[in-house]
């Protein structure tokens, strides 16, 4: 899945810096031709190949190579500072390296263009005296720092806000669809660590924190891998959530919960080091109708209200008194039946808090 998501994300990055070097090129196209009308610029031997080359096309060619090799390279940038320890470096700290990043990749793409045009004999500038006079000049700088930051500014903010609210979410948002509320179907995950108020007593404010910056780091590590989002952070619980119509979705989220177990138990070593411990986390999932809308000014973001989320809650509630990691609401376990991918053992009927009737609650494992 993950790999999926990483194609997507590289070719919307390809193809927004070949669009702006496309929309970039038209431009100076425009002005290079207002230039020759109205200057009266008559052919010479000096710029009879500047004149040629300006009405040929080839710089559209030049424009869709630079945003091609350029778009990979920005994507490159951005794929490593979301996978590697670069991501734990401070804000100011990782804007600094991606912009020298950049910076280096706009360089190095703009003279591996420019030597493929020369070989090929594409462009107009050929001796030492013309790449001076070309890359001297004031105008030249100006043009594609203003057309580099720009589009950087624009590309990383569209990635950084999908990113936030889950794939599709910023167009869903930037047309208006959660001004007003509405009903959506989905699947919601609580995950909450296991014994949390003693670890939290024994390890301290800060260690504590420590702890969970770690756990929702290795979490983050496979939410994309299972198509889900992460709804939000509650102290040391992560609400997930998933598009029921999805028809993968159920599985997803189950195999999630138990990657995630699997995850940890990769890391003991470090936890047992570190903390003297490995945590384990329990999980509580519940599906249906929610209420979908957009709160908020200072800090906005997509809200989900209903009593899907109130039962989920509190499904997770149980894990301990039942002595169970992962429970599911009776509608979702309805639903993964026909899987035959995990066992279900029905509990009963349970009593949940803020609930007038009991529910059938089911515990889920691997087969």
């Amino acid at each position: 899945m993950k790999w999926k998501k990483n194609f997507r994300d590289w070719l919307f990055v390809v193809s927004a810096w070949i669009t702006a070097s496309l929309c970039i090129t038209a431009i100076g196209m425009f002005f290079q031709d207002l230039q020759f009308r109205f200057l009266e610029i008559f052919p010479t031997k000096e710029n009879q190949k500047f004149i040629e080359y300006f009405s040929s096309g080839f710089q559209y060619i030049e424009g869709a190579l630079f945003g091609f090799l350029f778009g990979t390279v920005f994507y490159f940038v951005y794929w490593l500072t979301e996978n590697t320890s670069l991501r734990n470096k401070s804000f100011g700290r990782l804007m600094f390296i991606k912009t020298s990043l950049y910076l280096v990749g706009f360089v190095l793409t703009f003279f591996i263009v420019f030597a493929f045009l020369l070989t090929l004999d594409f462009t107009p500038v050929r001796g030492v005296k013309d790449m001076i006079q070309t890359f001297s000049s004031w105008t030249f700088y100006a043009a594609f720092g203003t057309f580099l930051t720009l589009f950087t500014i624009i590309i990383n903010f569209i990635l950084e806000v999908s990113k936030k609210y889950g794939p599709g979410n910023l167009w869903n948002m930037f047309m208006g669809k959660y001004h007003h509320p509405v009903i959506e179907h989905r699947i919601f995950m609580f995950l909450d660590l296991k014994d949390s108020t003693t670890y939290a007593e024994k390890l301290g404010h800060i260690k504590y924190s420590n702890l969970i910056q770690k756990c929702f780091l290795y979490l983050n590590e496979i939410v994309f891998d299972h198509n889900a989002q992460i709804y939000q952070y509650v102290g040391d619980e992560a609400v997930l959530t998933w598009d029921s119509s999805d028809l993968e979705a159920r599985k997803l989220s189950i195999e999630l919960f138990f990657a995630f177990q699997k995850k940890l138990a990769s890391k003991a070593d470090k936890f047992e080091k570190e903390f003297g411990f490995v945590p384990e986390f329990k999980a509580g999932i519940n599906e249906g109708a929610v209420t979908a809308a957009e709160v908020g000014y200072i800090k906005r973001d997509i809200a989900y209200h209903g009593d899907v989320l109130n039962t989920g809650a509190r499904i997770q509630d149980k894990c301990n008194e039942l002595g169970k990691s992962l429970l599911v609401s009776e509608v979702f376990a309805e639903q993964i039946k026909s899987l035959n991918l995990f066992k279900q053992e029905l509990l009963g009927e349970v009593a949940l808090k803020g609930k007038e009737r009991a529910i059938n609650i089911y515990a889920v494992d691997k087969t």
